[in-house]
């Protein structure tokens, strides 16, 4: 593999020098193609434009929005939405702690930059929880498939450096500087001398000493390099059959310079790879993605140059002017002295004047090619002026045009947001898996929840009001609960969330008509089940019962009576289109029957959930008495 692991290494190179420079021109800032002979000539106009951070930048900021997740229940009934629940309330706060969206925007980023990355899942023993950690330099990460569709993986191999510091507190290895005979150093490695307070480790830590081979100040000059070596081998070989499945171990392998100081095993990966790659895109049979920069860079660079040409060619003519004499007595040879000069004056002979010869400067449609060469990019990128920040003011004020161009890049990015989503998904499961291996307290709850599900989610205010909208109307229609509509809007605990909101619901201080309306169903049920008792209690000497309901329950008997009487709790009769009336009777302080006092009825209808009050007085209608007839 080190011959295409070089051939990477090279382009991990060349999109680094684009997208963080690394030579400063003097007098002109950074420039990212100092290679071209006009930033090495005397006189010659070079324009470095470094747009390319932004498109790395700008789609790793929109990718990099939280999906909107749910765990599902493995049963469908109160047990197991419940314990999905407590599990969805350990993922959200098992995130906050690892920093779970902030490494998965460096991931985008670093994906978008090289086409590619991986994240390492291990077990922090501080924390007594799994954590992950993201591969920022992916041509130090050598992957093994182990199939041809490039699905799983057989071992992986990630090589980094460390100080002779860190070797000694890691590992325990003893770093010695060396010297040869041309007096270039170079460390050794040995294990901890009893009694021998030789160190090595601060020998030169200001890297003041300059050898051949060795730039001063290069920090990795003197590193010890690692190699983190993990693969696969059999769990129990005598246990391998022909034609079934082998259960396989994990094994992990550090080597330290020349050192071997681990090959231990680890079982709480259940013979998983802890490294997951994330590709920026997907390459039909190739094992890795595409930079961000891949189509960019050659259209960049033709914008940079036709932009230093013309600048090139506008500074001649500017900083270039002629004159000549022109005259009857024009001599052949101008005299020396004859150039005009700012506040002197000039004496071009009898006859003669001094003129401006104006350059010829050819017309070039500079303005519509480079706008050409803009619009290829936007083809090629996706990014349209308003996610590069040069929309013009009628479309920053007009929120259509807006969710229109977020829209149209939400269809190109389609096929890296769902990489991305599977990914951490992916992240999630093996961290479950170490979980449940290193606790085996929670083994049993991780085997009991179900998986985790993501929805893409919107980048744009229309679609969030949209889908508010649409989890409005269908929790109100009855085809989505109120939990599967919270879900949809982004409620990180629905579960809490509807128990803060009853919470609410019953403070008469906050919310009095909901409580008005709760009072009065209580109430309303109170009486159908006081109704229900006595009708089950005189069920015997009840002429209109059928017979044989002598053994009917209070509710089964107000059941019956409903049926018998054409009503019931649940009565149509009582309800118009779309309210449901229900009266309640109270009585006057003083009773109906006081001096002074008119009976009347105190009703209230509850309609689509909102209370409405009302008081009917009982008066007798009619004037004055008649008159008697005279007999």
């Amino acid at each position: 593999m080190e011959s295409d692991q070089q051939a990477f290494a090279q382009l991990c190179d060349r999109w680094d020098d684009l997208y963080y420079p690394a030579t400063i021109a003097y007098g002109a800032g950074a420039d990212n193609w100092p290679e071209h002979p006009s930033a090495r000539i005397p006189g010659r106009v070079h324009v470095s434009i470094n747009v390319f951070p932004v498109y790395v930048d700008v789609p790793a900021a929109l990718q990099s929005v939280p999906p909107i997740e749910n765990i599902l229940p493995l049963a469908n009934d109160d047990q197991g939405r419940q314990m999905a629940a407590a599990m969805e309330r350990v993922y959200f706060a098992w995130k906050d702690d690892v920093g779970f969206e902030e490494l998965c925007h460096q991931a985008c980023v670093v994906k978008g930059l090289y086409g590619q990355t991986a994240a390492k899942v291990w077990w922090d023993e501080d924390a007594k929880a799994p954590a992950f950690t993201i591969v920022d330099q992916p041509r130090n990460l050598y992957l093994g498939w182990g199939t041809s569709d490039y699905r799983k993986l057989d071992w992986a191999l990630y090589c980094y450096k460390m100080t002779p510091q860190a070797v000694l507190a890691e590992y325990g290895l003893q770093c010695y500087e060396v010297r040869d005979r041309d007096g270039k150093p170079s460390l050794t490695l040995l294990p901890p001398i009893s009694g021998d307070s030789r160190t090595g480790t601060h020998s030169d830590p200001l890297q003041q000493s300059s050898h051949a081979g060795s730039m001063p100040g290069d920090g990795t000059a003197l590193m010890v390099e690692v190699w983190d070596y993990w693969y696969r081998e059999p769990k129990d070989e005598d246990s391998a059959e022909l034609g079934k499945r082998t259960k396989m171990e994990t094994y992990n392998c550090i080597f330290v310079g020349d050192y071997k100081v681990k090959d231990d095993p680890h079982s709480e990966y259940k013979g998983a790879i802890p490294y997951l790659p994330l590709f920026n895109t997907y390459l039909p049979g190739l094992p890795t993605g595409r930079s961000e920069l891949y189509d960019v860079e050659q259209l960049v660079r033709e914008k940079e140059q036709r932009l230093s040409e013309y600048a090139q060619m506008m500074s001649q003519t500017v900083n270039a002017q002629y004159w000549q004499l022109v005259g009857p007595e024009a001599p052949d040879v101008v005299p020396t002295g004859l150039r005009p000069q700012a506040n002197k004056v000039v004496a071009p002979g009898a006859g003669n004047r001094i003129e401006a010869i104006n350059p010829w400067m050819p017309s070039f449609q500079a303005e519509q090619y480079l706008s050409r060469l803009d619009r290829e990019l936007q083809d090629v990128s996706g990014l349209n002026d308003l996610l590069r920040g040069l929309a013009p003011s009628a479309v920053l004020s007009s929120s259509k045009a807006i969710n229109a161009l977020v829209a149209n890049y939400e269809t190109r990015s389609r096929m890296k947001r769902d990489l991305l989503y599977r990914w951490r998904r992916n992240i999630w499961q093996l961290a479950g898996i170490v979980w449940s291996a290193k606790v085996p307290a929670l083994r049993p709850i991780f085997e009991a929840v179900g998986r985790l599900v993501t929805e893409n989610p919107s980048l744009t205010p229309r679609d969030d009001l949209e889908t508010a909208t649409m989890a409005i109307n269908l929790v109100n229609a009855k085809l989505w609960s109120l939990e599967r509509g919270m879900d949809a809007v982004g409620v990180e605990d629905p579960e809490s969330e509807i128990a803060i909101v009853k919470e609410e619901r019953t403070d008469a201080s906050l919310f009095p008509a909901d409580v008005q309306v709760q009072a009065a169903l209580m109430s309303t049920m109170q009486q159908l089940q006081m109704t229900a008792q006595q009708m089950g209690q005189q069920a015997p000497q009840q002429p209109g019962l059928p017979p044989g309901s002598e053994g009917l329950t209070p509710e089964q008997a107000a059941a019956t009576f409903g049926q018998q009487q054409g009503g019931g709790p649940t009565d149509q009769s009582m309800q118009g289109f779309g309210e449901q009336v229900q009266p309640c009777m109270e009585a006057t302080p003083g009773g109906p029957t006081a001096a002074g006092q008119e009976p009347f009825l105190a009703q209230t209808m509850i309609k689509e959930g909102e209370p409405s009050n009302r008081l009917m007085f009982q008066q007798e209608l009619g004037g004055a008495a008649a008159p008697e007839e005279e007999e």
